[in-house]
């Protein structure tokens, strides 16, 4: 099918795009062409495959050639004129319900129990669904790490409170969301970005900086204990702590307008757990924190890696080394004087052992 969709756009760039052999593309509705095998109108481009696909002897038949507004595609709706990808209700109902069923606790309030295979099957269902609700990737974390390493399909496995907290997290964002804007999913460039801000932690503290505001923040770093990992787990904080500063700025009076945010990180740990929404147990809370603020802002995030010496304010806020930070910033913006604020924490996050 590749080599069909290749000799079609050699030919005259027709189709859309493929997945395995069902072949997609999306035009204008009132372009209609009269296809003579099957006695009706299709839209002008699948016509023009269709006959295409009579040249290359590539064989078809009329239930398959299906056009709309709306088309179910891989099990989802897509909508042509909202540019939207959703799940049929059917299937919603169908997902939420096994995911209930999956994580109810028995007559005696214990979390139930099921075959290694039954976990699977949540992990792979809940993995489809990700096509829909890129964002709650966090919510097989625990079951990930429940099943790591076992492969006696038959063996029954308890479901901790770490998955159930997991999975009702996705349920309540499922149930709210409308699916994948397909606009607002497109890639976009750092430059693009309506708010930029750098991140850093050390043991001393957190730090914050927003130059083009020229507002840092500063924090002492919490008391709950973290993973082993502690730095890592500051600097992943950090970034979240980012996110909810944003989003309260955007609140005050409309301070800073904001919908793309770009942070600057200088720990590769933090750059890939927010760019993949994958991580271990310990760090997932704060993913989760993240992903509600960004669904509850309908805020876009890219999250980058900065080498550690070029994060020079932040890492100066985290140590509390408010002279260097106010001389570098008042230096590289003149006539934008760096305001520090020390007064306000990071969220609260859940430290679960």
């Amino acid at each position: 099918m590749g080599l069909v969709v290749w000799i079609a756009n050699r030919r005259k760039s027709t189709p859309g795009f493929v997945y395995i052999d069902d072949n997609f593309s999306a035009m204008v509705g009132k372009a209609m062409t009269f296809y003579p095998r099957y006695q009706r109108l299709f839209p002008t481009d699948q016509a023009e495959l269709l006959e295409l696909w009579n040249i290359l002897r590539v064989d078809h038949e009329l239930g398959k050639q299906v056009f709309g507004r709306v088309l179910v595609i891989i099990g989802f709706e897509v909508d042509a004129n909202t540019m939207t990808f959703t799940m049929p209700q059917s299937k919603l109902t169908e997902l939420l319900a096994g995911l209930k069923e999956f994580t109810a606790a028995s007559s005696s309030k214990r979390l139930p129990r099921h075959p290694l295979l039954r976990f699977m099957e949540i992990a792979g269902w809940v993995n489809w669904a990700f096509n829909v609700y890129p964002l709650l990737k966090p919510a097989l974390s625990h079951l990930y790490e429940k099943i790591g390493g076992k492969s006696n399909l038959k063996a029954l496995v308890y479901v901790n409170h770490g998955i159930a907290r997991d999975l009702v997290w996705f349920r309540g964002h499922v149930r709210n969301s409308a699916g994948v804007h397909i606009l607002e999913s497109l890639d976009w460039d750092v430059h693009e970005a309506d708010v930029e801000a750098f991140c850093d932690a050390s043991l001393s503290g957190l730090g914050i900086y927003f130059p083009a505001i020229g507002l840092g923040y500063q924090s002492n770093i919490p008391t709950a204990a973290p993973p082993p990992e502690v730095i890592f787990y500051f600097e992943a904080l950090c970034v979240c702590w980012c996110l909810h500063r944003v989003a309260d700025l955007v609140r005050q009076n409309g301070r800073v307008q904001a919908r793309r945010i770009a942070i600057w990180t200088d720990n590769e740990n933090t750059f890939h757990i927010f760019n993949s929404l994958r991580a271990k147990p310990g760090y997932n809370e704060i993913l989760k924190s993240s992903v509600d603020v960004l669904i509850a802002n309908r805020f876009q995030l890219r999250v980058l890696l900065i080498p550690g010496k070029q994060n020079i304010v932040a890492d100066a806020l985290s140590r509390w080394r408010n002279d260097i930070a106010t001389a570098h910033h008042n230096a590289t913006h003149p006539g934008n004087n760096l305001i520090i604020d020390s007064q306000l924490s990071p969220p609260e996050i859940p430290v679960y052992k």
